[in-house]
């Protein structure tokens, strides 16, 4: 994988080199082997390269097309490339190199637009075709692979990542109220928006024409549920899973580097390693990553084993203290460019160093619990009716111990507030969110939350595009289309490729996430099993105790930290006056919060994470420091 970045001036002022050297440079730890720039007049072009497929100078870019009319940067992986070179070669098409770029390049030339349906991949590619003086960005059907742009009367710009485009001071760092309340609510941004004021990002399974000083966007693919679905029967579902199952991992081997896999014990990775050992890697490295904390909630090793064991792997595994946050804090805040909130980013970024002292392409099991049915929240929703009937007799002091019942949620007061709620979208949103809408008011000013719209308003509005007869489809639907993309996969992007490392989601491929969406809901909850119907497909490839065991998702102990050694630190950095300063929070809410977390009396470890790294990223990305 790589790193793009793009600028087109519209009162047509020549590129400064300089400039688009910084810019493209700054990406040099998402592509550390060869570099390159193309300006023509106002356009320029930059690229830095991880060479993973042809890893000779024939896959230099920006790559350009015989006649020299189209320049194209990518960043990705197109794995049928192979078939479609030989469509284009039939078509009289002659080419260079043994990449997929070039692949891209001539299929633009063939098809247009109409190309982005025959690539089977994860991508973020742009376009300058100079017959038609316009921009072509398209970024992959479910959002591996990330693109940014930023468009104004005097220019447009885009790039892989944002500390790319900032590099270009003329740009304002001013703060989105709504990405902010974005962030405090859900921990992430919400696409298109993002933390900055003008700065969008692309959505998945769209594409971008500018031109002419005008951004068009159009949408090409979407993880489509059908309203109503025709049951086929288990047997077919079963064997229909096992088979993409397996062509997926096998197109997703193809490289001329190393590659291996992270192996958290689940069964989303260990499958993916499964079929790895199925299709014959070897050596089968394999890297997992678990703390220095008593607890099975926090150290999913001792699973990961047993696999690694049981597929002969060649295994690495990496044990991490509170100490190491510290050591990586910063850094880990500068990859992502926003305040990130989910703190598996911590472990996922040493995992990924750790990974590349090995191999430079990792497969990993991203995708499964959104496109199978992995989620506990899942199962709330599918046994709602039973579980209103428990929440009366707890809220009654009749079963003081309801939660108990259901591993893992570790929230209670959440869960009492959250099954009660009768709207479907705000229900669900609220399983999601850290800063409940009434936290949110709480904690800002009242004058920023005037200027802000509803965060709920990309939800509303996929969750009206259907009207599926199951409401866990519709929840699907919407996790595929915004907690995936925003949350998962942008974890994993800004991570491994803070360390050249490229990663790879199998189960991501479209062909089985459309299949997956036309199995019917029954198939996925079965009471209260998660993945019924992937566990039933491949219960054959894995060991029982791996296919049987609870989910526990990759837990970070910041709340045991928070208590103990990393105490002071947190307190330092969110009471420091430099933080009081900013004028967005109420600090006399933020003080309440912190003295009942600290008494013992609830869990805000989450909420702490959040103004924390807001605090941090705010320090590198606004105080310029």
């Amino acid at each position: 994988m790589c790193g793009i970045v793009g600028i087109y001036n519209l009162r047509k002022e020549p590129i400064d080199p300089i400039l688009l050297k910084k810019m493209t440079a700054i990406l040099k730890h998402r592509g550390p082997d060869d570099a390159g720039i193309y300006i023509s007049d106002n356009v320029g072009l930059g690229h830095q390269r991880l060479s993973i497929i042809d890893i000779s100078a024939a896959g230099h870019q920006p790559m350009v097309n015989k006649d020299g009319t189209l320049q194209i940067i990518f960043n990705g992986e197109i794995y049928n490339f192979q078939v479609i070179k030989k469509e284009l070669e039939n078509l009289g098409h002659k080419f260079k190199s043994k990449t997929d770029t070039e692949v891209i390049l001539y299929s633009y030339e063939e098809w247009g637009i109409n190309c982005l349906a025959k690539f089977n991949g994860m991508f973020a590619f742009a376009i300058w075709d100079k017959k038609k003086q316009q921009f072509l960005l398209a970024r992959d059907r479910l959002g591996e692979k990330p693109l940014y742009y930023y468009f104004d009367q005097e220019k447009f710009v885009f790039a892989s990542e944002i500390k790319a485009i900032l590099e270009d001071h003329s740009i304002p760092r001013k703060i989105d109220n709504q990405g902010l309340v974005n962030y405090f609510t859900f921990g992430h941004s919400i696409a298109p928006d993002t933390i900055y004021q003008g700065i969008k990002k692309l959505l998945p399974g769209h594409y971008l024409i500018f031109k002419n000083g005008q951004i068009e966007i159009k949408e090409y693919w979407d993880p489509n549920i059908p309203d109503k679905k025709e049951d086929k029967g288990k047997d077919y579902y079963q064997q229909t899973i096992r088979e993409l199952f397996e062509e997926a991992v096998k197109e997703e081997l193809i490289s001329d580097v190393p590659l291996g896999a992270f192996l958290s014990g689940g069964i989303d990775s260990s499958l993916v390693v499964a079929m790895m050992a199925k299709n014959g890697v070897s050596p089968l490295r394999t890297f997992s990553v678990g703390f220095d904390v008593a607890g099975t909630e926090f150290n999913e090793l001792a699973d990961a084993k047993i696999v690694a064991n049981h597929f002969k792997t060649e295994h690495h595994e990496l044990f991490l203290k509170e100490l190491d946050l510290i050591n990586i804090l910063n850094k880990l805040v500068y990859h992502y460019d926003e305040p990130f909130g989910d703190a598996a980013a911590f472990p996922v970024f040493y995992l990924s160093q750790f990974a590349k002292k090995y191999v430079t392409v990792v497969l990993t099991g991203e995708g499964g619990d959104e496109i199978f049915g992995g989620y506990r929240r899942y199962i709330i929703e599918s046994n709602r009716s039973k579980l209103l009937i428990l929440n009366w007799l707890f809220k009654n002091n009749i079963l003081s111990k309801t939660v108990g019942l259901l591993p893992g949620l570790r929230r209670t007061k959440k869960f009492i507030e959250t099954i009660s709620i009768k709207d479907d979208l705000s229900r669900y949103t609220n399983w999601l969110s850290f800063f409940s809408k009434e936290m949110v008011r709480d904690l800002f000013k009242p004058e920023l939350l005037g200027t802000r719209e509803n965060p709920l308003k990309e939800y509303k509005k996929y969750f009206s595009r259907y009207q599926a007869e199951n409401l866990l489809d519709k929840i699907m639907y919407l996790d595929q289309k915004i907690w995936l993309p925003d949350c998962y996969l942008e974890k994993v992007d800004k991570a491994s490729m803070a360390f050249g490392l490229e990663t790879r989601s199998p189960i991501l491929n479209h062909h089985l996430v459309e299949f997956a969406n036309s199995i019917p809901a029954k198939y996925k909850i079965r009471g209260v099993k998660t993945k019924y119907i992937l566990k039933e497909a491949m219960k054959d490839f894995l060991p029982n105790q791996v296919l049987n065991k609870k989910k526990h998702g990759l837990a970070v102990p910041t709340n045991i930290w928070f208590k103990g050694k990393l105490k002071n630190y947190l307190f330092e950095i969110i009471f420091d006056r430099k933080t009081k300063s900013r004028g967005y929070f109420n600090f006399s809410y933020i003080e309440k919060l912190y003295k009942k977390y600290q008494q013992g009396n609830q869990p805000f470890d989450f909420q702490f994470w959040l103004i924390l790294n807001f605090e941090l990223w705010h320090r590198q990305f606004m105080d310029n420091n």
